[in-house]
């Protein structure tokens, strides 16, 4: 049998998966590489939890190292250009050959899409978590705003999640009163894609937490060193501190590719997750896999894992000569509606003819599922 070398860019929860998966189908005789410019990555859903005060930065990474005890070479460089014709990837000043390539090299931020978002404040990443976890620890009172610049962005719930988990905190010290907190989206509602039920549900907890949610614009711009924020309708709210959602770019290393599709990233097919590059495939916040609504499916961490694994075992079947699995679709995102209770938008996101998917009910037990899984994301296990 040929040796075969299945080479993953992007070590998150997509790339991780899909290294790991395959490395566990096939032969010492394959080689399976995971690079990541990274040596540990972070996992940007315990953000919301970490800028109120309740999770340990240092305890929100992993290291992509300790895969190597599983038989995968992680190799720590930026990959820097695709060579399709000669199955090869530029990494530095090194070259690596694949005969199986699974991208999964993420979203990006483009600050500069959202005129004054770079000067204020987000935690769509780890640094800026830490910075905002700093002011408010320092905050008496003010009106904070979370907006979105723009979708699809990664952790749909974040921000309605993020406002409910600061409602929480501040009651917890006793000055919720003193403290406004407005959310905004482009959006028609908060996470569409749960359907208007879920979206009532969450309107509805906003109402009784006294957060007031803006619909249908998008953040246009940071003004007044980031004590102004100007929408998409041309309208404007003074706030003490702009938290913004980013806008999304697919990572450099495919964009303005013949891999990018209409939606403008990267096109898969549903099923198999492979991209118009035969043996080259697509996983997680990089590509958009279509749901029957027509929009893409979340871009979130456990679609991308689900997605990761699919490919993993597929490449593994071809090399072994065994049947191959199609993508399920079904998957779920926490949402916390405080500190202590969390809930799930949870179904099957490529039923037809739409996507079957709910909202459950916030509970204690929701919370404990949620820590559970942060600990699993860890170990691997996730």
């Amino acid at each position: 049998m040929t040796r075969k070398k299945v080479v993953v860019i992007g070590g998150g929860f997509g790339g991780a998966a899909a290294a790991i998966k395959a490395r566990a189908l096939l032969g010492s005789e394959h080689t399976v590489t995971l690079a990541d410019r990274n040596r540990e990555v972070h996992l940007c859903g315990m953000n919301p939890m970490l800028i109120a005060g309740q999770r340990d930065p240092r305890r929100t990474t992993r290291s992509l190292g300790v895969l190597g005890n599983r038989g995968i070479n992680v190799i720590n460089a930026q990959v820097d250009e695709i060579d399709f014709k000669n199955h090869a990837l530029k990494a530095g000043d090194g070259r690596i050959d694949y005969d199986y390539l699974v991208i999964a090299a993420g979203a990006e931020y483009d600050w500069g899409a959202t005129p004054g978002a770079r000067d204020a404040y987000s935690f769509y990443d780890i640094a800026s978590a830490r910075r905002l976890r700093r002011r408010l620890s320092r905050m008496k009172r003010g009106h904070i705003s979370i907006g979105v610049a723009s979708a699809p962005y990664k952790c749909p719930p974040a921000p309605y999640e993020t406002a409910m988990i600061l409602d929480w905190f501040f009651r917890q010290q006793g000055n919720r009163q003193d403290f406004e907190i407005t959310v905004s989206t482009p959006e028609p509602g908060p996470v569409p894609v749960a359907g208007p039920d879920a979206m009532s549900a969450i309107m509805r907890a906003f109402d009784r937490k006294g957060i007031q949610l803006k619909t249908g614009v998008g953040v246009a711009s940071v003004r007044s060193d980031g004590r102004e924020v100007a929408y998409s309708d041309g309208s404007s709210i003074g706030v003490d501190v702009a938290i913004t959602i980013p806008h999304h770019i697919p990572a450099a290393i495919v964009r303005g590719s013949s891999l990018i599709g209409p939606s403008g990233w990267v096109k898969v097919n549903s099923q198999t997750l492979e991209t118009s590059e035969k043996d080259v495939f697509a996983i997680g916040d990089v590509n958009a896999v279509p749901m029957a609504n027509g929009k893409g499916i979340p871009k979130a961490g456990v679609f991308a894992s689900a997605e990761g694994e699919t490919v993993g075992y597929n490449i593994a079947a071809t090399i072994n000569e065994s049947e191959p699995v199609d993508f399920p679709g079904e998957g779920y995102c926490f949402i916390g509606f405080g500190g202590e209770t969390s809930a799930l938008v949870v179904g099957n996101f490529l039923a037809e003819p739409k996507p079957e998917v709910r909202l459950t009910a916030p509970t204690a037990r929701g919370m404990k599922s949620r820590e559970r899984f942060e600990r699993d994301w860890k170990r691997f296990r996730v």
